[in-house]
């Protein structure tokens, strides 16, 4: 049966003020509850936010990334819903109309290949955290409350739960390149809203799932449902529902609420504001694939180094030191991947043009490498090797010659 995905995704900003007041953006949780806090984001009568400006900066930077076009005019607006984290009744968001990036994409593989479809991008404030207690309390942390979020909105172009994964696997890659968040979805950087549809019926919306693998498994379970339910002729209704990931299945909330339920109106205490054409300079985890492979490096061994931002980084200082790009990534993926600490990038620049000039063999290179971890030092391998200079190596090969005629006619 046919299958739509889309998915939702809240990301938090790793700025250091909240969305729309000077509080401290508390974004690892490490403070104590309820202390970064003020009448702006306790949503006090009479209170006036102002705009993060690094925020906008992030999300046209995340925007850029995601290959979206730029709304040269962005407005806010109040979705209007009660619930104990959101203390003034609202929450400051964008519409449809007015939102940061618009009709974007990412692929789902680092060379290419499918694409989906980015709907929109745009900025809001977090609510309060929910804390529940071992005795049922709900306890309400106002640190959160209008942290910078970024919502994603993807178009309904996935149609499995493995594209999910590749998805998300390379969105929270690209976000930890442009360096906006680290995306940590166990501490609720990152949380995901799933959509899913079979067969054109209504879809059902799963609420912040809270890691890629369970994402997964919210699909392959819902998915699985609603096909029995479709198969034994049962109308499947539009609801919003929360994975469990204890029992492993998916459970009704409540009906879906339509837009007209949230009254969105304009924000009337912020105005409009006009983005000009930026230029940024950034990366992304498929423009350094590219780089890379170009290099003559095994796509197999890029993608691993890419998909490791402390191997990238290193790479990167490597090749900075002249150092040789395919022998280089090789010692970087089968030897140094495993260490806690690397070497030095110039020692190990140093050593991958010795080994491809023929003056250190290959299994010595990587026998030092597995032996001085990362106190390589080039200069006291050498000391301790014999190396035969280019006019030693000739003469030996000459007596050889001279001594096995014969073996130069064996094939």
């Amino acid at each position: 049966m046919k299958v739509k995905i889309g998915l939702e995704i809240h990301l938090e900003l790793k700025t250091k003020s909240k969305m729309f007041c000077a509080c401290k953006n508390d974004y690892d949780y490490e403070d104590e509850p309820n202390v970064n806090i003020c009448p702006i984001c306790l949503g006090y009568p009479g209170v006036l936010p102002t705009v993060n400006k690094k925020a906008i900066e992030y999300a046209i930077l995340l925007s850029k990334a995601l290959n979206c076009k730029i709304s040269e005019k962005i407005q806010f607006y109040r979705k209007n819903y009660f619930y104990p984290d959101l203390p003034k009744g609202y929450q400051i968001t964008q519409y449809k109309v007015g939102s940061i990036g618009y009709d974007g994409y990412l692929y789902l593989n680092l060379d290419g290949g499918k694409k989906v479809g980015i709907d929109r991008i745009s900025l809001e404030e977090d609510t309060a955290r929910t804390i529940q207690t071992e005795k049922d309390e709900i306890l309400l942390d106002f640190n959160r409350s209008g942290i910078p979020l970024i919502e994603i909105v993807t178009k309904p172009d996935m149609e499995n739960p493995k594209e999910c994964v590749k998805f998300l696997e390379n969105l929270r890659l690209t976000i930890q390149y442009l360096n906006i968040s680290d995306a940590n979805m166990e501490k609720g950087q990152m949380r995901v809203d799933v959509n899913v549809s079979v067969e054109d019926n209504e879809r059902v919306e799963i609420k912040n799932v809270n890691s890629i693998r369970e994402v997964e498994n919210a699909l392959y379970y819902e998915i699985n449902y609603q096909i029995e339910q479709i198969k034994a002729g049962k109308k499947i209704k539009r609801a919003t529902k929360m994975w469990d990931d204890y029992l492993k299945e998916t459970r009704e909330m409540r009906r879906k609420e339509t837009e007209d339920d949230y009254r969105y109106f304009p924000e009337p205490d912020l105005p409009h504001i006009q983005i000009k054409d930026i230029d940024l300079v950034f990366k992304t985890p498929f423009k350094v694939y590219e780089e890379i492979v170009k290099l003559g490096v095994q796509k197999d061994y890029a993608e691993i180094i890419v998909r490791d931002l402390r191997l990238c980084n290193y790479f990167e200082n490597f090749l900075k030191h002249s150092g040789d790009a395919i022998i280089g990534s090789n010692f970087i993926v089968n030897i140094l991947k495993s260490f806690d600490k690397l070497p030095e990038p110039k020692e190990l620049a140093k050593l991958s043009i010795l080994v491809k000039e023929n003056k250190i063999p290959n299994h010595i290179a990587r026998q030092k490498l597995n032996e001085m971890k990362e106190n390589l030092n080039v200069e006291n391998i050498l000391k301790n090797m014999d190396i035969l200079s280019d006019k030693e190596v000739e003469e030996i090969a000459r007596s050889l010659i001279e001594k096995f005629p014969e073996a130069l006619k064996q094939k």
